[in-house]
């Protein structure tokens, strides 16, 4: 009797740490899905610099506001998109981070489920042997 309450402890135990790692999974996807989305930004980003440098400073550049468009001066233009990558260029190191910090915490949980899987089974044997 003993045995089988440790066995369902142990399994209990085993579930908790699953749901763990399914979570962990679930928020791994999300900062990936995130990290997708500021990827694109970053991208479009760089291209509107890089047209930027293309232009004339005598060329009339026109920011949206609202559904309104503002004429912009050449150099204030430059500067918003640089503002605006490096910002950008941050949230993706954070993403980074904490997407690799997430794949470590999910690799650590299913080592630990595997060994409380293990030990599981071993205990099942030797409970099945003393029987």
């Amino acid at each position: 009797m003993a045995a089988s309450n440790l066995g369902g402890a142990m399994a209990a135990e085993i579930d908790e740490e699953v749901a763990k790692f399914r979570q962990v999974q679930e928020d791994l996807q999300r900062v990936r899905n995130d990290l997708q989305i500021v990827m694109g930004q970053l991208a479009e980003n760089e291209m509107v610099q890089q047209e930027l440098q293309l232009l004339d400073a005598n060329a009339s550049i026109y920011k949206m506001v609202g559904p309104i468009l503002i004429k912009n001066s050449h150099d204030d233009a430059k500067e918003t998109v640089s503002k605006r990558i490096e910002f950008i260029t941050s949230e993706k190191g954070r993403l980074e981070t904490k997407a690799k910090d997430l794949e470590q915490r999910g690799m650590e949980i299913s080592k630990k489920v595997q060994e409380m899987q293990m030990m599981l089974q071993q205990a099942t044997a030797a409970a099945v042997q003393q029987i």
